[in-house]
């Protein structure tokens, strides 16, 4: 109850910090406000560090150059605040993940929360680092140029920064498990997710083009006006395709560990 009580004071005192600073919308902040109890009040510190990490860090990165990360706010079906889908997207496995460990005392269940945060925070830093530092991205599928923020679009700063992230939440949770073949394999695996999510994006996730100015974007809806679907699935966005990579990304730490 002790430990409970601190999580759910950790939980309170984060939300309304990243509320402040918007890094949430209200709908991302009562998301956020759930899976940090979860995971802080079961779990701990060794669970919440590198959460902690990935979330911290990531939306630090967000600020970053955004007066130039404005031209992709038309490309992108979600910019800015996060909201309660993005929370989910990122962080709901881990959430399973804490839960399934609590209930089994399992601990090859830390080793799956630590991959699956890696693989979100490589996609993030991929996308946050390789907008800014790449003009000539190339689509995963056919390495053909593509523009910025094109989904399945990567480049070698994007890459670089995939790898780091995902090294960087592995490091996180090193900390408390130990083992220099699991901290290499948690980075490969978190890496791998950030590819796998390219590749879906590329090939399954749903894309559009506005039928009014005509530009490519990840929004069913642009200059208020239904857009029209030109490749990939409409129930599959940006959120459904972060949860798949991370879960294959998992699925793959499986297999080979």
């Amino acid at each position: 109850m002790h430990q409970f009580l601190i999580g759910l004071a950790l939980a309170l005192v984060l939300v309304g910090l990243s509320y402040y600073f918007s890094f949430l919308s209200v709908s991302g902040s009562v998301a956020t406000f759930i899976l940090a109890v979860i995971i802080f009040g079961l779990g701990g510190w060794p669970w919440a560090i590198p959460i902690l990490t990935f979330f911290i860090l990531s939306s630090l990165l967000s600020k970053l150059g955004k007066s130039k990360k404005q031209r992709f706010k038309d490309t992108f079906e979600k910019t800015g605040k996060r909201d309660y889908g993005q929370v989910i997207a990122n962080g709901g496995l881990a959430g399973l993940f804490t839960l399934a460990w609590f209930v089994t005392k399992n601990d090859m269940y830390y080793s799956f929360y630590v991959v699956s945060l890696a693989a979100v925070n490589a996609d993030t830093w991929a996308t946050e680092l390789g907008v800014l530092f790449s003009s000539h991205p190339r689509l995963i599928t056919n390495f053909k140029r593509v523009a910025p923020g094109i989904s399945g679009a990567v480049s070698i700063p994007g890459s670089l920064a995939a790898l780091f992230g995902s090294f960087v939440v592995a490091l996180s949770g090193y900390i408390f498990i130990g083992g220099w073949a699991w901290l290499l394999l948690v980075t490969l695996a978190g890496f791998a997710g950030s590819v796998i999510d390219s590749f879906l994006g590329a090939l399954f996730q749903a894309q559009y083009q506005c039928t009014v100015c005509e530009k490519f974007t990840e929004k069913n809806v642009h200059c208020q006006n239904p857009s029209r679907l030109i490749s990939g699935h409409r129930w599959l966005n940006n959120d459904w395709v972060n949860i798949l990579a991370a879960l294959i990304s998992v699925l793959l730490f499986l297999l080979i560990f």
